[in-house]
């Protein structure tokens, strides 16, 4: 029977504007406003990941007000547990600002201020039984059970069996003294990201040292490299025309731990990673990645074989 998978972290509304130019200090620049779109990162991997026809869960620390509820209505249609979603009146509504130009774009996350994400023991149980727990360092950072703190929390799921695979992204600096990317078993981050945690003395072979059985660098068009205890493999990425990069990542994050769980070793998870991607940038939206597994080996296939390094 397939476990189910947990993803902990945020969802939003996204706004989305077109602008002629990324704006600098005191500009001003007239855009063109888009259909605001279901988002959140976290959100989305873990519809990415249902859609491929995985048992899925999604927790947020959320309040219960109409923009949540129609959040959360979206995420059940695409097949989403949302029984363990905890619910706080002082958190505001979890919106994203989104600016595209060209093929780049720049999010704005606004904070909501989440300090403290307290988890009851029926919580812990369904986290504890998954087999995947996405999340990022600023969403496990506030969790709690009862006197137990992020750590014990994180080592005590990984004792259970889930597996903590943690999306750095672009890596914020706050999160570099917590430590808890020690409690990772798959970490994902970007070449800025991966550049952020080299300049806060991150190290990725520490990081397999410590217990992490992949690092995953993302770099865009160039597709992406894989750390292991075996090594780095360089997997190269699919050459696609760029409609919107928003979601690439989540795309990438979801369709490699997906791959994994059918049974694809790490690298040829990767090349499923890179071409589903590959796929989601050519659309609008970043819930674009939601596909199916015969449409990205198809496309796989479409491209002529690439040859994956090891460095």
């Amino acid at each position: 029977m397939t476990r189910h998978s947990v993803f902990l972290g945020d969802v939003a509304q996204d706004e989305y504007y077109v602008t002629p130019h990324f704006p600098q200090a005191n500009d001003k620049v007239i855009v063109q406003a888009l259909e605001p779109e279901f988002g959140g990162s976290i959100a989305n991997a873990a519809s990415i990941y249902a859609h491929y026809g995985m048992p899925t869960s999604f927790i947020g620390q959320l309040n219960s007000g109409a923009l949540t509820q129609k959040l959360l209505a979206q995420l059940r249609e695409h097949g989403l547990d949302t029984r363990f979603v905890i619910f706080d009146e002082t958190v505001p509504d979890s919106h994203c600002i989104v600016l595209i130009s060209g093929e780049q774009h720049i999010v704005i996350i606004p904070t909501l201020g989440i300090t403290r994400t307290e988890i009851t023991p029926e919580t812990f149980e369904h986290l504890a039984e998954a087999e995947f727990i996405v999340t990022t360092l600023t969403d496990a950072k506030p969790l709690r059970m009862g006197e137990l703190g992020a750590h014990e929390v994180l080592e005590a799921l990984r004792a259970r069996g889930a597996k903590i695979a943690v999306d750095l992204d672009v890596y914020n600096e706050e999160n570099h003294g917590t430590g808890l990317i020690e409690h990772c078993d798959i970490v994902f981050m970007n070449a800025m990201g991966e550049a952020r945690f080299a300049a806060t003395g991150g190290s990725i072979p520490e990081l397999l040292v410590g217990g992490a059985t992949a690092v995953v660098v993302t770099k865009d068009s160039e597709g992406c490299e894989l750390h292991t205890r075996d090594g780095v493999v360089a997997v190269p990425g699919l050459p696609v025309d760029v409609v919107d990069v928003t979601g690439a990542g989540d795309t990438f994050t979801s369709s490699f731990l997906y791959a994994l769980s059918i049974g694809r070793d790490p690298v040829a998870a990767a090349e499923f990673a890179n071409a589903a991607a590959a796929l989601a940038v050519g659309k609008i939206g970043a819930r674009a990645g939601m596909t199916t597994r015969e449409d990205v080996d198809d496309f796989l296939r479409s491209f002529a074989p690439t040859t994956s390094t090891t460095m």
